[in-house]
């Protein structure tokens, strides 16, 4: 087996395994590729993944990088909410630090996800 052939194959080992995640929603996210439907957002069922996969790190019970700001209660969390602070830091458009700190922004189904549950009330459901 020459040198070509086997850098050949490393390279191909290494696309084969590098590309691997144990989460369903690194593999398939939300948005599918485009259709991201906002028709029916709950708390409980669309908000609160989406919180706990990017936010709960520093935001929840006694996280200390989270600046005291508690998001991982449907009662910690409605206040920023309805002030338009959430909703601000998230889709990084001023008025609030852009959000996940020193990450990448939310993925626009997952704004829109929370924007549509906030514009129908905040509700906790």
């Amino acid at each position: 087996m020459n040198l070509k052939s086997i850098v050949i194959i490393l390279v191909v080992s290494v696309c084969f395994t590098a590309c691997y995640y144990d989460k369903a929603e690194l593999v398939y996210p939300q948005d599918g590729g485009g259709a991201c439907d906002t028709a029916n957002m709950k708390y409980a069922a669309n908000v609160v993944p989406i919180l706990s996969a990017n936010c709960y790190a520093c935001h929840s019970g006694t996280a200390a990088a989270g600046a005291g700001i508690k998001l991982d209660t449907y009662t910690n969390l409605r206040p920023w909410a309805t002030n338009g602070v959430l909703l601000n830091a998230i889709s990084h458009t001023g008025g609030a630090s852009p959000m996940p700190k020193g990450g990448s922004k939310l993925s626009d189904c997952n704004i829109n996800t929370i924007r549509a549950w906030i514009n129908r009330g905040a509700l906790n459901n």
